[in-house]
């Protein structure tokens, strides 16, 4: 028996209503199609999250994934099958070139910026760069830090503030299997020092975090309640 849909923000738009659920101001760059899914989505952000930056594609359809979730009323509801519906990805350069331009201007008076790449082909290492030069450009007095999250392209985003792949990713990128403290340990030092990054935190489920920074040591961070 159906009983209700809830439209949730993936991709940036989770890290943009995290960001204003911690009480502070998101000002959100990406891309959704010129439909029905994209004007759904962008009407979920609280007004904390600006949406002007977010360009509206009119070849572009808005990626949706849904996920049919099965439980009685007194018992937790769990996942049975999941619907993806992707546009055709990767996007040109060229879109991504475009995109950079658009969002150059958008960086004045931002405190962070974080880049969260799914593989779609808009957010680029050579995206970052142009981020990165155009802070530096305009804040001398302060480093503004930039954080990026990359599913596919981790190892080409280089000298940037921090990273947070998830186990998984670090394995695929690194080519290695993380099966004890030791090999967490050599992949978080590897990937230091291969990304050039001040700082790499793997998020490891429910086993916690744990961030590395060069010269200091290991800080595991447990999860924070069972679910």
């Amino acid at each position: 028996k159906y009983s209700t849909t809830q439209v949730l923000p993936g991709g940036a738009g989770n890290a943009a209503s995290n960001v204003a659920a911690l009480g502070a101001r998101a000002r959100l760059a990406g891309m959704v199609g010129a439909d029905g899914e994209g004007r759904r989505l962008l009407s979920t952000f609280p007004r904390e999250v600006d949406t002007r930056q977010v360009v509206r594609a009119r070849h572009y359809r808005t990626p949706v994934k849904t996920r049919i979730l099965a439980g009685g009323v007194h018992s937790a509801k769990q996942q049975v099958v999941r619907i993806d519906r992707d546009t055709d990805w990767p996007l040109s350069e060229e879109v991504s070139r475009t995109f950079a331009r658009k969002i150059a201007a958008s960086l004045d008076d931002c405190d962070a910026v974080l880049l969260s790449d799914y593989g779609s082909g808009l957010v680029t290492p050579a995206l970052a760069d142009t981020i990165r030069r155009a802070l530096a450009a305009r804040t001398r007095r302060r480093r503004i830090p930039i954080v990026v999250d990359s599913r596919h392209r981790l190892l080409e985003f280089r000298g940037l503030t921090a990273c947070t792949p998830n186990q998984s990713e670090v394995e695929a990128a690194l080519g290695m299997e993380i099966d004890d403290e030791a090999a967490l340990e050599r992949a978080g030092r590897t990937l230091l020092r291969r990304t050039g990054m001040q700082a790499v935190l793997i998020t490891r489920g429910s086993r916690g975090m744990a961030l590395f920074e060069p010269k200091q040591p290991t800080v595991h961070l447990p999860i924070f309640g069972s679910d």
